[in-house]
Protein backbone atom coordinates (compact mmCIF):
# COMPACT_ATOMS: atom_id res chain seq x y z
CA UNK A 1 0.00 0.00 0.00
CA UNK A 2 1.41 3.46 -0.92
CA UNK A 3 2.70 5.51 2.00
CA UNK A 4 2.38 9.29 2.31
CA UNK A 5 5.36 10.99 3.98
CA UNK A 6 4.61 14.25 5.81
CA UNK A 7 7.79 15.13 7.65
CA UNK A 8 11.14 13.87 8.92
CA UNK A 9 12.55 14.69 12.33
CA UNK A 10 15.00 13.39 14.91
CA UNK A 11 14.04 10.03 16.38
CA UNK A 12 14.77 10.67 20.05
CA UNK A 13 13.39 11.90 22.34
CA UNK A 14 10.61 13.18 20.05
CA UNK A 15 8.82 9.86 19.69
CA UNK A 16 7.72 9.90 23.31
CA UNK A 17 6.06 13.32 23.04
CA UNK A 18 4.74 13.56 19.49
CA UNK A 19 2.24 10.69 19.72
CA UNK A 20 -0.29 12.88 21.56
CA UNK A 21 -0.14 15.61 18.91
CA UNK A 22 -0.60 13.05 16.14
CA UNK A 23 -3.62 11.63 17.95
CA UNK A 24 -5.22 15.08 18.02
CA UNK A 25 -4.39 15.59 14.34
CA UNK A 26 -5.92 12.21 13.54
CA UNK A 27 -9.19 13.17 15.19
CA UNK A 28 -9.25 16.51 13.37
CA UNK A 29 -8.20 15.26 9.93
CA UNK A 30 -9.54 11.71 9.88
CA UNK A 31 -6.07 10.43 8.94
CA UNK A 32 -4.34 7.67 10.89
CA UNK A 33 -0.72 8.76 11.36
CA UNK A 34 2.19 6.50 12.19
CA UNK A 35 5.82 6.96 13.18
CA UNK A 36 8.47 5.01 11.31
CA UNK A 37 11.94 5.22 12.84
CA UNK A 38 15.54 4.28 12.24
CA UNK A 39 18.30 4.80 14.80
CA UNK A 40 18.46 8.57 14.32
CA UNK A 41 15.44 9.63 12.25
CA UNK A 42 11.67 9.38 12.36
CA UNK A 43 9.23 9.83 9.48
CA UNK A 44 5.61 10.82 10.06
CA UNK A 45 3.56 8.79 7.60
CA UNK A 46 0.10 7.50 6.78
CA UNK A 47 -1.23 4.84 4.46
CA UNK A 48 -2.77 6.25 1.28
CA UNK A 49 -6.37 5.10 1.49
CA UNK A 50 -7.56 6.28 -1.89
CA UNK A 51 -6.35 7.50 -5.27
CA UNK A 52 -7.37 10.91 -6.56
CA UNK A 53 -7.31 11.62 -10.27
CA UNK A 54 -6.58 15.31 -9.71
CA UNK A 55 -5.15 17.47 -6.97
CA UNK A 56 -7.88 19.44 -5.23
CA UNK A 57 -7.28 22.61 -3.23
CA UNK A 58 -8.95 21.21 -0.11
CA UNK A 59 -6.60 18.24 -0.02
CA UNK A 60 -3.50 20.38 -0.51
CA UNK A 61 -4.58 22.79 2.24
CA UNK A 62 -5.28 19.90 4.61
CA UNK A 63 -1.81 18.51 3.96
CA UNK A 64 -0.22 21.94 4.53
CA UNK A 65 -2.21 22.34 7.74
CA UNK A 66 -0.87 19.05 9.07
CA UNK A 67 2.71 20.11 8.33
CA UNK A 68 2.12 23.49 9.96
CA UNK A 69 0.66 21.96 13.13
CA UNK A 70 3.67 19.67 13.54
CA UNK A 71 6.19 22.43 12.71
CA UNK A 72 4.77 24.65 15.45
CA UNK A 73 5.93 22.10 18.02
CA UNK A 74 9.01 20.47 16.49
CA UNK A 75 11.91 21.18 14.17
CA UNK A 76 11.12 19.16 11.06
CA UNK A 77 12.03 18.63 7.45
CA UNK A 78 8.64 19.14 5.75
CA UNK A 79 7.95 16.95 2.74
CA UNK A 80 6.28 18.46 -0.30
CA UNK A 81 2.72 17.49 -1.15
CA UNK A 82 2.79 14.28 -3.16
CA UNK A 83 5.74 12.70 -1.34
CA UNK A 84 4.74 9.05 -1.57
CA UNK A 85 6.69 5.81 -1.20
CA UNK A 86 5.59 2.40 -2.38
CA UNK A 87 5.81 0.82 1.07
CA UNK A 88 6.97 1.30 4.66
CA UNK A 89 10.14 -0.56 3.74
CA UNK A 90 10.89 2.02 1.06
CA UNK A 91 10.43 4.83 3.59
CA UNK A 92 12.91 3.15 5.92
CA UNK A 93 15.37 2.73 3.05
CA UNK A 94 14.94 6.43 2.20
CA UNK A 95 15.80 7.41 5.77
CA UNK A 96 18.82 5.12 5.93
CA UNK A 97 20.29 6.12 2.55
CA UNK A 98 19.90 9.84 3.20
CA UNK A 99 20.53 9.83 6.94
CA UNK A 100 23.63 12.02 6.83
CA UNK A 101 21.99 14.66 4.62
CA UNK A 102 18.77 14.68 6.66
CA UNK A 103 20.64 15.09 9.94
CA UNK A 104 22.77 17.91 8.50
CA UNK A 105 19.73 19.89 7.38
CA UNK A 106 17.85 19.16 10.61
CA UNK A 107 20.70 20.76 12.54
CA UNK A 108 20.44 23.78 10.24
CA UNK A 109 16.70 24.29 10.83
CA UNK A 110 16.70 23.30 14.51
CA UNK A 111 14.54 25.73 16.52
CA UNK A 112 14.07 27.94 13.47
CA UNK A 113 11.09 29.00 11.36
CA UNK A 114 10.71 30.26 7.81
CA UNK A 115 9.30 33.66 6.88
CA UNK A 116 8.59 35.38 3.57
CA UNK A 117 9.55 39.06 3.30
CA UNK A 118 8.33 41.10 0.34
CA UNK A 119 8.82 44.75 -0.51
CA UNK A 120 6.74 45.87 -3.47
CA UNK A 121 6.32 48.96 -5.60
CA UNK A 122 2.95 50.64 -5.23
CA UNK A 123 1.19 51.42 -8.49
CA UNK A 124 1.42 55.15 -7.82
CA UNK A 125 5.14 54.93 -7.01
CA UNK A 126 5.88 53.01 -10.21
CA UNK A 127 4.10 55.64 -12.31
CA UNK A 128 5.88 58.51 -10.54
CA UNK A 129 9.27 56.83 -10.92
CA UNK A 130 8.70 56.22 -14.63
CA UNK A 131 7.74 59.86 -15.21
CA UNK A 132 10.76 61.22 -13.35
CA UNK A 133 13.14 58.92 -15.19
CA UNK A 134 11.61 59.85 -18.56
CA UNK A 135 12.52 63.49 -17.91
CA UNK A 136 16.05 62.53 -16.97
CA UNK A 137 16.37 60.40 -20.11
CA UNK A 138 15.25 63.28 -22.31
CA UNK A 139 17.72 65.69 -20.70
CA UNK A 140 20.69 63.32 -21.17
CA UNK A 141 19.71 62.17 -24.65
CA UNK A 142 22.63 61.14 -26.91
CA UNK A 143 23.00 63.29 -30.01
CA UNK A 144 22.52 60.27 -32.29
CA UNK A 145 18.96 59.91 -31.00
CA UNK A 146 17.93 63.53 -31.36
CA UNK A 147 15.39 64.21 -34.06
CA UNK A 148 11.74 63.69 -34.84
CA UNK A 149 11.71 61.03 -37.54
CA UNK A 150 9.74 57.83 -37.03
CA UNK A 151 12.96 55.82 -36.73
CA UNK A 152 14.41 58.30 -34.19
CA UNK A 153 11.23 58.17 -32.09
CA UNK A 154 11.34 54.36 -32.10
CA UNK A 155 15.00 54.31 -31.01
CA UNK A 156 14.32 56.98 -28.40
CA UNK A 157 11.54 54.93 -26.88
CA UNK A 158 13.77 51.85 -26.73
CA UNK A 159 16.57 53.90 -25.17
CA UNK A 160 14.18 55.38 -22.60
CA UNK A 161 12.88 51.93 -21.61
CA UNK A 162 16.45 50.69 -21.23
CA UNK A 163 17.45 53.58 -18.95
CA UNK A 164 14.29 53.26 -16.84
CA UNK A 165 14.86 49.52 -16.38
CA UNK A 166 18.54 50.07 -15.59
CA UNK A 167 17.69 52.67 -12.94
CA UNK A 168 15.00 50.40 -11.49
CA UNK A 169 17.47 47.51 -11.15
CA UNK A 170 20.04 49.79 -9.48
CA UNK A 171 17.37 50.95 -7.04
CA UNK A 172 16.39 47.36 -6.25
CA UNK A 173 20.03 46.29 -5.79
CA UNK A 174 20.62 49.23 -3.45
CA UNK A 175 17.68 48.28 -1.20
CA UNK A 176 18.57 44.59 -1.28
CA UNK A 177 22.13 45.42 -0.26
CA UNK A 178 20.87 47.45 2.69
CA UNK A 179 18.40 44.72 3.67
CA UNK A 180 20.95 41.92 3.59
CA UNK A 181 23.24 43.96 5.85
CA UNK A 182 20.47 44.52 8.41
CA UNK A 183 18.94 41.05 8.13
CA UNK A 184 22.30 39.39 8.78
CA UNK A 185 22.08 40.84 12.28
CA UNK A 186 18.99 38.64 12.74
CA UNK A 187 19.83 35.57 10.63
CA UNK A 188 22.51 34.32 8.27
CA UNK A 189 19.92 32.43 6.22
CA UNK A 190 18.43 34.78 3.63
CA UNK A 191 17.56 33.77 0.07
CA UNK A 192 16.36 36.24 -2.57
CA UNK A 193 14.15 35.26 -5.47
CA UNK A 194 16.41 36.08 -8.42
CA UNK A 195 13.54 36.32 -10.89
CA UNK A 196 13.03 40.01 -11.63
CA UNK A 197 9.41 41.18 -11.81
CA UNK A 198 8.05 44.73 -12.21
CA UNK A 199 6.18 44.68 -8.89
CA UNK A 200 8.84 43.35 -6.51
CA UNK A 201 11.76 45.19 -5.00
CA UNK A 202 12.50 42.36 -2.57
CA UNK A 203 11.12 38.83 -2.56
CA UNK A 204 13.04 36.84 0.04
CA UNK A 205 12.70 33.89 2.37
CA UNK A 206 14.34 33.89 5.79
CA UNK A 207 15.18 31.15 8.26
CA UNK A 208 14.90 32.76 11.69
CA UNK A 209 15.55 31.40 15.16
CA UNK A 210 12.31 31.21 17.15
CA UNK A 211 13.86 33.43 19.82
CA UNK A 212 14.58 36.17 17.22
CA UNK A 213 10.97 36.59 16.12
CA UNK A 214 10.66 39.88 18.04
CA UNK A 215 13.76 41.28 16.33
CA UNK A 216 12.34 40.37 12.92
CA UNK A 217 8.98 42.02 13.62
CA UNK A 218 10.75 45.16 14.86
CA UNK A 219 12.88 45.25 11.71
CA UNK A 220 9.84 44.93 9.45
CA UNK A 221 8.09 47.74 11.34
CA UNK A 222 11.20 49.90 10.83
CA UNK A 223 11.21 48.98 7.13
CA UNK A 224 7.62 50.13 6.82
CA UNK A 225 8.49 53.44 8.47
CA UNK A 226 11.43 54.27 6.15
CA UNK A 227 9.67 53.11 2.96
CA UNK A 228 6.05 54.29 3.41
CA UNK A 229 5.75 54.62 -0.39
CA UNK A 230 6.18 50.83 -0.78
CA UNK A 231 4.15 47.84 0.33
CA UNK A 232 5.95 45.72 2.94
CA UNK A 233 4.62 42.22 3.63
CA UNK A 234 5.86 39.62 6.11
CA UNK A 235 4.21 36.19 6.23
CA UNK A 236 4.94 33.21 8.44
CA UNK A 237 6.13 31.47 10.41
CA UNK A 238 6.13 28.47 8.09
CA UNK A 239 7.81 25.10 8.10
CA UNK A 240 11.28 25.53 6.49
CA UNK A 241 10.43 24.28 3.00
CA UNK A 242 12.97 26.50 1.21
CA UNK A 243 15.79 25.59 3.58
CA UNK A 244 15.25 21.82 3.60
CA UNK A 245 16.15 21.05 0.01
CA UNK A 246 17.96 17.71 -0.30
CA UNK A 247 18.98 15.69 -3.32
CA UNK A 248 17.68 12.25 -2.37
CA UNK A 249 19.55 9.05 -3.10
Amino acid sequence: MPIIIYAILEASPVNQTIAHILELLSVKSGIQFELLSTNVLTAIISAQTGVTSAICQEEVLRYAGIIDAIAQQYSILPMRYGSVAASSGDVKTLLEKNSESFVKVLKKVMNKEEYSLRLMFSRQQQDAQANEESVAVTQSLPGALQGNTENKRYLLNKYRQHIIEENRIKYIEHIQSMLIHDLQKITEFVEFNKKVTPAFIVDAVLLVDRSAKGELLAFVAHLQSIYPEHNVMLTGPWAPYNFAQIKLE
